[in-house]
């Protein structure tokens, strides 16, 4: 995808999967997290956000610092988030980060990623990110998830109106599978993310052959 969001469409087309993004979930994988991240980034999706929630900023630091490493081995931007002070302290220029933290970070902060994206939950978040400083947003949940059990999901109009209110590519989340790609860019998204189906299957590159 990545790595510099500006050049984000012909840097995607470079890509093997242009259309998904990876987020990762180590309380998901039933394996060794490390090698499954492997065998995602072997599969050359647009980028492999590392969410990582649970995990100290130490922890979570030493994880980031292997991950970055392992994607570079596929020429697979990996995208830190929330982690500001890891992603400083390892070079990396590619953070995601939700809309309350984004909004804290002095501009000159700001201005130091290539890659800055965000999560909008509604259509008029759009407008607020791009004056941010974004790149790229993830909109979502689309889709009816375990992830979000119990929550209805926003549906495709939901995606369609974030995509129509913003010139910034539109990643959509929840739900994705391979085989709802072609309807999430239908509705104006770059693609889809992924999370459960990537840290659980057998073989990544195998399942992300049905997106093209």
């Amino acid at each position: 995808m990545i790595t510099s969001m500006s050049n984000q469409r012909k840097e995607v087309r470079d890509c093997r999967h242009p259309t998904v993004l990876c987020v990762t979930s180590r309380t998901l994988c039933p394996g060794d997290f490390l090698k499954q991240v492997d065998r995602i980034a072997a599969a050359r999706p647009a980028g492999l956000i590392l969410r990582e929630k649970d995990l100290s900023p130490a922890d979570y630091q030493t994880l980031a610092r292997q991950v970055m490493a392992l994607c570079g081995r596929y020429d697979v931007p990996c995208i830190l988030h929330t982690q500001v002070q890891a992603a400083q302290s390892l070079g990396c220029r590619a953070i995601h980060l939700p809309l309350p933290v984004l909004r804290t970070l002095p501009e000159k902060v700001r201005r130091a990623f290539s890659i800055l994206g965000t999560s909008c939950h509604a259509a008029e978040e759009s407008e607020e990110a791009a004056q941010l400083g974004c790149t790229y947003l993830i909109a979502g949940h689309i889709f009816a998830t375990r992830c979000k059990e119990g929550l209805p999901p926003r549906g495709l109009a939901f995606l369609q109106a974030v995509c129509h209110s913003t010139s910034l590519p539109v990643w959509a989340i929840g739900g994705i599978t391979p085989e709802r790609i072609p309807a999430v860019q239908a509705a104006g998204a770059a693609g889809g993310c992924m999370m459960s189906s990537l840290m659980t299957c057998a073989d990544p590159a195998v399942y992300l052959s049905a997106s093209r």
